[in-house]
């Protein structure tokens, strides 16, 4: 009987010693699985910038690229910038409302905003914590306030204009509708011919061609990714309808 004893508390030892080993083997795999979700973000933000400094090339520096690069390379969070000339800011949030600033005209605004969005994943994804051997490790909260961000900022990119009635960022246009768009502000409606738009007129374009939907594409790939990792740990993404987007008047 008391060898019986023995036998049944050391099967129920090793079986609890065997949950443990798969618990922290399922948890070690979601943490694995929300690195690499963080990697493919990163790396879609990296392609993100290449094609938006291509589309707006008077607003970004070229001695930022190597820093940004430099950071992403190092898995570092250094590159810290002036935000109004007089304050050099750690937080996203600084980044990303100055790069979506409608009032002023903000040099470099590309930067601002890739900038803000790296500042924003590594925060997140807690790139700061060397050591994550378990998805307990990431915060939900942080996850869920940059999935939300992401949505409004899609958004933003897409149609926020300065005081000027202009486009913050060129992304989804086509070159004759900025050219249109041009014309419309200064008032010509009546002389406009859209044959003689000059992508038009050149062949460039034609007026069919279909607006440039890859920048959505790629922050619409973020977003998932994003979303995967809240899934991992056990939660629902938090989609925002289009009016609690334009509530946004500053990002989170």
């Amino acid at each position: 009987m008391k060898y019986l004893l023995v036998l049944i508390v050391l099967f129920f030892t090793s079986c609890g010693n065997l949950q443990e080993k798969v618990r922290n083997t399922v948890q070690s795999q979601s943490a694995k699985q929300l690195r690499d979700d963080y990697k493919e973000i990163i790396n879609l933000l990296s392609l993100y910038k290449k094609k938006l400094d291509k589309r707006n090339p008077k607003n970004h520096s070229l001695m930022l690229n190597g820093l940004l690069k430099d950071d992403i390379y190092k898995n570092t969070n250094t590159i810290n910038i002036l935000i109004d000339k007089s304050n050099i800011s750690p937080k996203y949030t600084d980044y990303l409302n100055h790069a979506f600033d409608k009032v002023r005209e903000i040099k470099d605004r590309n930067d601002y905003l890739v900038i803000g969005l790296y500042k924003m994943f590594y925060h997140a994804y807690k790139r700061d914590v060397n050591h994550k051997l378990t998805a307990l490790s990431y915060n939900i909260d942080d996850l869920q306030k940059a999935y939300k961000n992401l949505q409004v900022i899609q958004w933003k990119i897409k149609h926020d204009k300065n005081m000027k009635n202009k486009y913050l960022f060129l992304t989804w246009q086509n070159n004759w509708q900025i050219e249109l768009e041009k014309k419309l502000q200064n008032n010509i409606l009546d002389n406009i011919k859209l044959s003689k738009l000059e992508n038009i007129k050149s062949k460039k374009e034609s007026l069919l061609n279909p607006s440039n939907h890859s920048f959505d594409i790629i922050t619409s790939k973020m977003i998932l990714y994003l979303a995967h990792s809240i899934k991992v740990l056990n939660a629902e993404p938090e989609e925002l309808g289009i009016n609690a987007i334009l509530s946004f008047i500053f990002i989170i």
